[in-house]
C-alpha cells in the first residue's frame, strides 16, 4: 500500500509469506522517515466455518425418491394391464376344465346307476326265459363299466391367482403370470383329459343299456313265443302274460321296488302253457262245448273273449232257462276282451231248439260293443248305451229272430234299432 508522504521506491512492500510475518518492518528496511503514519497490517478477523449446502441433498434425495415412485407406478401399471389382458384366457381354460370335470361327474353318476340297475337285473334274471348268453354279457358289460368309472382321470389342482377386479402389487401380479404360464395349458389338458374320460364312461354305460336292452327284448321274445305255441289258452291267461312282459318292459329292475318281475312273467307263462293244455283236455271231453265255442267266435269279428259254463247263470238255473251273461276287461294295451257264461242247458239243448243257439249269438252281440264300429252305434241316439236293447237287436240282424235273441226277456227293438245295429258288421 502506497502512502502519499512516503517517496515511492523501488523496495518492495514485505507480504506475509508462507513463514507468517509479525507486522513490523524487515531488519533491513530503510529507517522510516520522520512524521511517518506506521504502517501496522492487522489480520482480518476469523471466519466462522462453511456449513454444507443441505438444501440441494435433500432435493436430490427427492428426486431419486420420485424417479423410484414413477418406476414403481409404471411396474403397476404395467403389470396389472397385462394381468387383466392375459386373465380372459386363463378364465377360458379354468371355466373348460370346470366344465368338463362337471360333464365327467354328472356322467360317473348315471354310470354308477347303470352298473347298480345292471347288477339288479342279473340278480333276478333268472329262469328258462333268460337266454344264459344274454345274462352273460350283461356281467361283462357290468365288469367293463366298473372298471372304466374306477379310471378317474387326474386333476390339476387348485390354482390360487388374484382376480384382476381387486388390488395386488405388481409382483403379485407377475408371480400369477408365471404361474398362468403354466396354469393354461394345464387346464386345457385337463378339460380334454375329463372330456375322453366322460365319453369312455358314457358308453360304459351305454353298452350296460344295450346289453340289458337284448336281454329283456329275448325274454319277450321267449315269452311270445309261449303264447303263440298256445293256441288254446284262454284269453285271460293270455292277457296275464302281456301285463307281465308290460310289467317287465317298465321296470326290469330292483330300482322301483318290482324285483320280481321276472318270476312274475315266468310264473304267467307256466299259467299260459298249464291253460293250454286244459283246455285242450276240456275241449276233447266235451265236443259240443267246443262246437258252441268255434261257433260263437266265428261271429264275433275277432273280439276274444273266454267261455265259462255253469249249472246257473246270472240267477237262472239249467231247469227250464237257457241262460248266459257277458262281461267286459280291459288288456294293457286298453283294447277290451270278454268272458261268456252258459248254462248247461245250452249245450244240452243246441242240436235241437235254435233258442239255445240265438242265447249265445245274443251274448256275443254284448262283446261287440268292444268293437270302436260297434261302440259309435251303441252310444247313440238309437241306443244310448242299453246293453239288453243293444244285444237283442244285434241278434234279430244277425238272422235269430227268436224269443232266444232276448226278445222274451227284453221285448223287441224297434225296426230302425235292428237297422242300426247291421251298421257295424
Amino acid at each position: 500500500m502506497h502512502h502519499p508522504d512516503i517517496p515511492e521506491t523501488t523496495t518492495a512492500t514485505p507480504t506475509p509469506t508462507s513463514t507468517g510475518w509479525d507486522g513490523r518492518p524487515p531488519a533491513d528496511a530503510p529507517p522510516a522517515p520522520e512524521g511517518a503514519v506506521p504502517f501496522v497490517m492487522v489480520p482480518s478477523e476469523p471466519r466462522e466455518p462453511r456449513i454444507p449446502r443441505r438444501i440441494g441433498g435433500l432435493a436430490a434425495a427427492g428426486m431419486i425418491a420420485a424417479v423410484v415412485a414413477a418406476w414403481a407406478i409404471g411396474h403397476q401399471v404395467v403389470a396389472t394391464a397385462v394381468h387383466a389382458e392375459a386373465w380372459p384366457v386363463w378364465a377360458a381354460a379354468d371355466a373348460a376344465y370346470d366344465e368338463a370335470a362337471a360333464d365327467y361327474r354328472e356322467t360317473a353318476e348315471r354310470a354308477e346307476s347303470a352298473i347298480a340297475r345292471g347288477d339288479a337285473l342279473v340278480g333276478i334274471a333268472v329262469g328258462d326265459l333268460v337266454a344264459e348268453e344274454d345274462r352273460a354279457n350283461l356281467e361283462a358289460r357290468i365288469d367293463e363299466a366298473r372298471e372304466l368309472l374306477a379310471d378317474r382321470p387326474s386333476s390339476p389342482g387348485i390354482a390360487a391367482l388374484g382376480d384382476p377386479g381387486s388390488f395386488a402389487p405388481a409382483w403379485e401380479r407377475y408371480a400369477d403370470l408365471v404361474s398362468m404360464i403354466d396354469l393354461v395349458p394345464s387346464r386345457e389338458e385337463a378339460a380334454a383329459r375329463y372330456g375322453a374320460a366322460r365319453d369312455v364312461v358314457a358308453g360304459g354305460s351305454l353298452a350296460i343299456a344295450d346289453a340289458t336292452e337284448t336281454l329283456i327284448a329275448g325274454t319277450e321274445a321267449r315269452a311270445v313265443a309261449a303264447v303263440e305255441q298256445s293256441p288254446s289258452a284262454t284269453v285271460a291267461s293270455r292277457v296275464a302274460v302281456d301285463e307281465a312282459l308290460a310289467g317287465l318292459r317298465r321296470s326290469p329292475t330292483t330300482s322301483s321296488g318290482d324285483s320280481s318281475r321276472f318270476a312274475d312273467l315266468a310264473a304267467a307263462v307256466d299259467e299260459l302253457h298249464a291253460s293250454h293244455a286244459a283246455e285242450v283236455a276240456r275241449l276233447a271231453e266235451f265236443p259240443v262245448r267246443a262246437e258252441i265255442e268255434a261257433f260263437a267266435r266265428s261271429i264275433s269279428f275277432d273280439v276274444p273273449f273266454d267261455v265259462t259254463w255253469a249249472y246257473e247263470v246270472g240267477g237262472f238255473s239249467s231247469d227250464g232257462y237257457y241262460s248266459g251273461t257277458a262281461e267286459f276287461f280291459q288288456d294293457v294295451d286298453g283294447e277290451g276282451w270278454g268272458l261268456i257264461s252258459l248254462t248247461h242247458s245250452i249245450e244240452e239243448a243246441w242240436s235241437f231248439d235254435e233258442n239255445a243257439e240265438a242265447v249265445v249269438v245274443h251274448e256275443v252281440g254284448h262283446v261287440q260293443v268292444l268293437r270302436e264300429e260297434c261302440a259309435t252305434i251303441f252310444d247313440g241316439p238309437e241306443f244310448a248305451g242299453d246293453h239288453e236293447v243293444w244285444a237283442t237287436a244285434w241278434a234279430i240282424g244277425m238272422g235269430y229272430d227268436l224269443p232266444g235273441a232276448g226278445i222274451e226277456a227284453y221285448g223287441r227293438p224297434s225296426d230302425a234299432q235292428i237297422q242300426a245295429s247291421t251298421a257295424c258288421r
